[in-house]
This record gives C-alpha cells, sequence and structure tokens, in this order.
C-alpha cells in the first residue's frame, strides 16, 4: 500500500498515477487560505508532476504572511498523499504552484509571495548558459532561444501595421494585431488594469517570473501599463538588452528619452507608469 501511495506522486504504472493536485497557499491569519484544484486538463499539470516527483516535503515557515504550500495528491484509487514546500526552501517549484491556479490570485497576495521569492530566495543568475541544454539551470521553464534584434523583419510593409507589441514581445508575426487572451477566448476586461491583462497573458500560456532571468536558453519579455488606457510589451534580446514595437511603428531598442533599454522596470516608458510583470516565452503558448 505505501508503495502505491508514492506512486502517486512519481505516476506508476499506466492507470496509477495522480488525476488531480489539490494545492493550498498558507498565507493567511484571520481568512482562509487560497485553495485551488490542478487537473490534468491544466496546462501546469505535467510541469508540477515532475517537479513534485523530484522534491521531498519541507518544512512550513512559521511566520506571519507567505508560509509555503500544502499539496494533496489523489490517484484512481482514491489514495492520498500530502508534500509541503516551505516558503524559500523550493522557488521553482513555488513559482508553479503558484502560477498553477486557474483564477488570477489577489494582486497584493502574489505580490507578496513574489517578493519574497525575488528579495529572500533567489539567487544571482548567471548571464551566459549553453544554449543547447534541453532546460534552462533551475529545470523548470521550458526551453527558447533569445531572438536577435532585427528591426528590419518587423518594420517593413505590411508587417509594421499588421503587428503590434504583443506580437512582437512573443515573437509571432500573426498579422492580427494580437490581444492578450483573444488566442484562449477570453481578452482582458475593461476598466484595462495590470491584473487583467497579466491574467490575459498567463490565459495565453506564458509564464509570469519572479524577477528578471538572464538565461540565453529563458525567451523573456515584460509588460507595463498604462493604467485604464492602454499596454505594451517589451522583449530581451540574444544581445541581452531589450527592444519593443509601439503599436504599427517601426521596432526600436530605445525608450522614451532616447536611452538603450537594460531594464524595461527601469526604462522611461511614458504614461506606461506601471512595471506589471517579466514573463516567460514558450512554443506551446498561443498568440492570435
Amino acid at each position: 500500500m505505501k508503495l502505491q501511495i508514492e506512486l502517486a506522486f512519481e505516476g506508476g504504472e499506466e492507470g496509477q498515477g495522480p488525476i488531480q493536485y489539490s494545492v493550498e497557499m498558507g498565507v493567511f491569519s484571520g481568512r482562509d487560505d487560497p485553495r485551488w484544484v490542478v487537473g490534468t486538463r491544466s496546462p501546469w499539470f505535467g510541469r508540477l508532476s515532475i517537479m513534485l516527483a523530484k522534491s521531498r516535503s519541507t518544512r512550513m515557515a512559521e511566520r506571519l504572511g507567505y508560509r509555503g504550500f500544502t499539496v494533496e495528491v489523489r490517484n484512481v484509487f482514491g489514495q492520498r498523499v500530502y508534500r509541503t514546500v516551505g516558503a524559500g526552501t523550493n522557488p521553482e517549484l513555488e513559482l508553479v504552484l503558484l502560477n498553477s491556479s486557474p483564477t488570477p490570485l489577489e494582486g497584493a497576495v502574489r505580490r507578496h509571495v513574489t517578493d519574497f521569492l525575488r528579495r529572500r530566495v533567489i539567487r544571482p543568475l548567471p548571464v551566459v548558459l549553453d544554449p543547447f541544454d534541453a532546460l534552462n539551470e533551475d529545470g523548470a521553464l521550458p526551453y527558447c532561444r533569445l531572438p536577435d534584434f532585427n528591426p528590419l523583419l518587423w518594420s517593413r510593409y505590411p508587417q509594421v501595421t499588421r503587428n503590434n507589441c504583443y506580437n512582437y514581445a512573443t515573437n509571432r508575426m500573426t498579422d492580427t494585431f494580437a490581444q492578450p487572451g483573444r488566442a484562449t477566448g477570453r481578452r482582458f476586461s475593461r476598466p484595462l488594469t495590470a491584473r487583467g491583462v497579466l491574467a490575459a497573458t498567463i490565459r495565453d500560456g506564458f509564464i509570469p517570473l519572479p524577477h528578471m532571468y538572464m538565461y540565453r536558453s529563458t525567451c523573456v519579455f515584460a509588460l507595463a501599463i498604462w493604467p485604464g488606457v492602454d499596454y505594451h510589451f517589451y522583449r530581451m534580446d540574444s544581445n541581452l538588452m531589450w527592444s519593443h514595437k509601439p503599436g504599427r511603428t517601426p521596432v526600436r531598442n530605445t525608450d522614451n528619452s532616447g536611452s538603450l533599454i537594460k531594464d524595461p522596470r527601469l526604462a522611461d516608458r511614458g504614461n506606461y507608469v506601471v512595471f506589471a510583470a517579466y514573463l516567460a516565452n514558450h512554443s506551446n503558448a498561443r498568440v492570435l
């Protein structure tokens, strides 16, 4: 019996693997903690299965605020087993668990957790990594080669008028003037907010990051918001600098002050004063 329960995490033979993960985030004191279910149809199910199979339970933090995650696994026989992931003990797994919620978490809660991971957990990241690795160093994010800065490709007619900042940042020339969420059936809601546009971008399959990854095998782009009015995306190129395509205008690698963009969070973004997120790009995400 014990062996079968372990197989709930490790996959087991056909028909004995997990059928869902019940996730609870320890974060509140007076309110009920956030809970959700990650089923086999979730885009996070496969990655979560692999990472949980490689992990072991760690102690939940004893503190006010974010304490970690409890994951209950149930297989087809109804067997259940629990695993705890204490705050800061496995940041890559914690990030996947945070992102696996089928509905956006409260903005203050998400910021609290990601700020914790960024300030206290995430180690300084190397700039160069072997681009032929199947995954980047942490094993959690899908492989993606950073695009070259090639403004002529996107700035010639008619492509320049048919593709916008979302097309360019995600490196998908659809000629549809793409909108976050449209490819997956639900665009961002009005009034336009950072939370709404970010949620739509996540629904398209992109992965929010707690910091600016500097791996050559992880494609990174970023979202900024003009509150209530508009959104804008930037992308990191293979030279580890950033570029963008404002609407139907040509591609550029400078900000509103004419300076090269080393980090969009610190750049002159004009009216796009809210920096919303860094995100990881990958081939399975959809843009329309």
